[in-house]
């Protein structure tokens, strides 16, 4: 039987065509209102869309429209969700007040690429962290009011849904995403179809774009399931990383390239270009095509222009988690895009291999973002120390610490993540402007007067609407296996409202170890069945589908729980998404977290509970290495490592069960004479106080800003004008100081004082033979570490001035003040100086005083 299809477009009743308007701007993923608005038309409806806007407003039958359209309740609440939208798209925000309040930036345009969203759990767009990191960082640039746009790719599957058997392991399916029922719009050219760019394979790839906005974000997502491809290509945006190797490829040609090419076709003009993580970096190969075939210049001179123009973020604390092509792959997939242009294949292998000259070495996405990149950055401080090391062979005359990645913390989009009852809290004792008012540090002062019964009956509130939504999807979850009535009538009174509850939810990937908690079954007994001090855990977590070892390790985590001594007292989530997260994280009192050390690159999880009155007991990893401060939490060990890891497993299992033992068990529930656990509060405060003004992702963009964004907006404007005028002349300066500088040499260095004592005066003096190079383009540092430790990790670097130059002979000097006592260890190095190279060791040029 032939069957035909049309599709029903949207109309709605002139009063309710805002409400189409509010649907199709992301923001209500993150705003209450807009979400109050679309459940209380259908409060069942919108549970069995998933919360999503735009299904729901699909599935609304004309009598449901036809009364809400006449109901004069609705009409006036959603004329109020409309005016607030639109007065957050007019106001005036962090970045105009503090950059373009004279026009000084009013071209500076962002262009975001990522692999993977995480804006709702209605968009199965993302698989993890990365993406919740990134749906976040658009957020942020919204309330800023950063121009940037955000670049992706529309996953017909997205990422996988999660279900156990009986026997623990872990199964999956994968959704079928319907654009049609989610907030994203196709783009259309300008004889009003739908706009489609090619990319060169072997068969032609092309690409639909859909494009929606988070608040004043604006999303483009990249979509290859379309009439016109091969089935081949049709599934390139098929599974979030799913496939194999050449699928990935060709994901990632679609990303950076089709990226690229996408928003040439909007006319979209970026200044600056973020690549987070590997998985977008073919947006700088796309760039240097376009650079060379259509702007005429040579490879160095465009691969400068690139490099003065992005942005390299790094997630990853190993390298195998970076992706590595073959040359076979490059040359089977890269090959027809540069055919016609002057780049070679060799020339893109050797960009992408930590040693260029090793045939043999296969081609890495990271390596090539990073030579790619001026600036570079992990998101921790302990990340940036792990990538430093990572990446030092490409800069083999830097001193580690010093070598050109530096790093900015993560931080969490708080209005996706507070609950309301921790956001009307803050709005009594904060003032209601805070959440407003996120890069103001100061507001966070006023912690201390909450009061501890007000704290503390909010938690108590948070905790039984996360037991709520606990038992809720256990009795699903049972249901769908065909448990019996006594079982699901069981599932309905579980779990404690008044015991202490731990959370574990995360990745389920070997170096997270959710196995350190189980490792001595009879002290997690006695520790969960104290009948004094009770105590519930509450898992979630997928493993990926290809990680066996991370599926055996829920599976084994399954077994146990369901002995007898563990049951109630342990519950598992299947199917752990931005759902699940949002309702863990805003109750549970303690949050575990106990990654293999430094393995957990940031982590922002943790941040979300404290958010919430929730405390946190980690591993001194990622983030929680900078937070932790003795009175907000918990640590688990002193940031040691271990070179036998079975060992360090037994170690750190064991500190778990000592501290829930004898610290933090019996200080939840030592309370005063009307039942409130001060001192537990206390660590509360002081968790909101000292995390919350450090770890948003308010704080998170200012950084990206000030320290990244305007620096190569300044230098790729400049370089890219008067036909990239500037940038010749900067390649020829280069090229100049390349040839010459073997010949620098320094003659004599110097250090002079009266005393050498504490708060006395020091000069430095260097004597540098520059021969034909000109004084002012060296820059000369002195290293100066008291009482010096392995690796430079106190050492501080203090530029000296030129003093005067005569006959190729130059003198820099810099007086300072001795600010420590005890042993001085004294170093120089001279670099390149160009204020087109920020960073000192990035060309490898390198003179000592040795």
């Amino acid at each position: 039987m032939r069957k035909k299809e049309y599709f029903i477009s949207l109309k709605l009743p002139q009063n309710l065509e805002k409400l189409e308007e509010i649907a199709y701007n992301l923001r209500w993923s993150y705003n209450k209102k807009a979400q109050e608005l679309f459940k209380i038309i259908d409060p069942e409806l919108w549970e069995k869309t998933n919360n999503s806007p735009v299904e729901m407003l699909m599935n609304l039958t004309t009598e449901k429209i036809e009364k809400i359209s006449k109901d004069p309740f609705f009409i006036a609440h959603l004329n109020e969700v409309y005016e607030d939208l639109e007065n957050y798209k007019k106001s005036l925000r962090w970045f105009y007040t503090n950059y373009n309040k004279n026009n000084g930036y009013k071209d500076i345009l962002v262009a975001y690429f990522s692999a993977e969203y995480g804006i709702h759990e209605s968009l199965h767009l993302y698989s993890g962290g990365l993406g919740i990191l990134s749906a976040d960082h658009c957020k942020a640039a919204s309330y800023i009011g950063l121009p940037l746009v955000a670049v992706g790719l529309l996953y017909r599957n997205g990422y996988f849904h999660q279900y156990l058997n009986t026997d623990g392991w872990q199964q999956e399916y994968y959704p079928y995403n319907e654009f049609y029922k989610m907030p994203f719009k196709t783009v259309k050219n300008v004889d009003g179809k739908d706009m489609i760019i090619t990319i060169e394979a072997p068969t032609p790839i092309y690409v639909k774009l859909w494009e929606s906005y988070i608040g004043n974000i604006r999303l483009i997502l990249l979509d290859t399931d379309i009439e016109e491809n091969t089935p081949e290509n049709r599934v390139i945006t098929g599974q979030l990383y799913g496939g194999d190797s050449n699928l990935r490829l060709r994901q990632e040609i679609v990303l950076g390239i089709g990226g690229v090419r996408a928003l040439a076709s909007m006319q979209i003009k970026p200044t600056v270009y973020h690549i987070n993580e590997g998985h977008p970096s073919f947006v700088l190969l796309e760039r240097l095509r376009v650079l060379t075939s259509d702007h005429n210049l040579n490879l160095q001179e465009a691969i400068e222009v690139v490099k003065k123009s992005s942005l390299f973020t790094t997630h990853t604390p190993v390298a195998a988690g970076f992706d590595v092509f073959s040359y076979e792959q490059l040359n089977n997939h890269i090959n027809p895009i540069i055919g016609n242009s002057n780049i070679k294949l060799e020339d893109i292998m050797r960009l992408g291999r930590f040693n260029e000259n090793n045939p043999s070495e296969p081609f890495s996405m990271a390596v090539f973002a990073i030579k790619l990149s001026n600036y570079r950055n992990a998101v921790s401080k302990l990340h940036g120390k792990v990538s430093r090391k990572m990446f030092k062979p490409l800069w083999p005359k830097a001193i580690e610490k010093f070598a050109p990645i530096g790093h900015i913390v993560n931080g969490v989009h708080l209005a996706t993540w507070i609950s309301d009852e921790f956001q009307n809290l803050y709005n009594r004792y904060l003032g209601e402007r805070w959440i407003l008012q996120l890069y103001d540090k100061s507001v966070w002062e006023y912690t201390p007067n909450i009061p501890d019964i007000e704290l503390y009956n909010a938690r108590l509130r948070v905790k039984a609407q996360m037991l709520a939504f606990i038992r809720k999807r256990l009795w699903k979850q049972a249901k769908a296996k065909g448990a019996s009535t006594s079982e699901l009538i069981r599932i309905r009174d579980l779990l404690d409202h008044n015991a202490m509850t731990i959370g574990f939810a995360r990745r389920f990937a070997t170096y997270k170890r959710a196995y350190l908690l189980f490792m001595n079954e009879e002290r997690l007994s006695k520790i969960l069945n104290n009948e004094d001090m009770p105590v519930q855990i509450i898992i979630a977590g997928k493993a990926h589908p290809k990680d066996e070892a991370g599926k055996n390790i829920l599976k084994q985590i399954m077994h146990t729980i369901r002995k007898p001594e563990f049951k109630d007292k342990i519950v598992f989530i299947e199917d752990y998404d931005i759902e699940v997260a949002k309702n863990i994280v805003k109750g549970v009192d303690i949050w575990l977290n106990t990654p293999r050390r430094p393995m957990e690159a940031c982590g922002t999880s943790g941040m979300k509970v404290a958010a919430n009155g929730g405390i946190n007991f980690s591993i001194l990893d990622g983030w929680w290495d900078q937070a932790y401060d003795g009175t907000n939490g918990w640590a688990i060990g002193f940031g040691e490592t271990y070179d036998e890891e079975s060992y360090q497993d037994r170690v750190e299992s064991e500190e778990i069960y000592d501290k829930l033992e004898n610290e933090i068990v019996p200080l939840f529930y030592s309370k005063d004479k009307i039942g409130i656990p001060r001192e537990w509060i206390k660590i509360i405060k002081n968790s909101i106080k000292t995390i919350m003004p450090n770890f948003n992702t308010a704080r998170m963009l200012i950084e990206y800003i000030n320290k990244y964004y305007i620096n190569l907006h300044k230098t790729s404007t400049d370089m890219s004008s008067n036909n990239y005028q500037k940038t010749k002349e900067f390649v020829q300066w280069l090229n100049t100081i390349k040839d010459k500088w073997a010949s620098l040499k320094f003659i004599k260095t110097t250090e002079e004082s009266d005393t050498f004592s504490l708060g006395g005066q020091i000069t430095y003096r260097a004597t540098i033979e520059v021969n034909d190079i000109n004084p002012k383009d060296v820059a000369v540092y002195v290293i100066t570490e008291f009482n010096p430790t392995l690796g430079y990790e106190n050492a501080l670097y203090d530029e000296l001035k030129l003093i005067n130059s005569s006959d190729g002979v130059a003198e820099y000097a810099l007086n300072k003040r001795l600010d420590a006592a005890g042993r001085l260890e004294v170093s120089y190095l001279a670099f390149p100086k160009h204020p087109y190279i920020p960073n000192l060791f990035e060309y490898n040029l390198v003179a000592t005083n040795a």
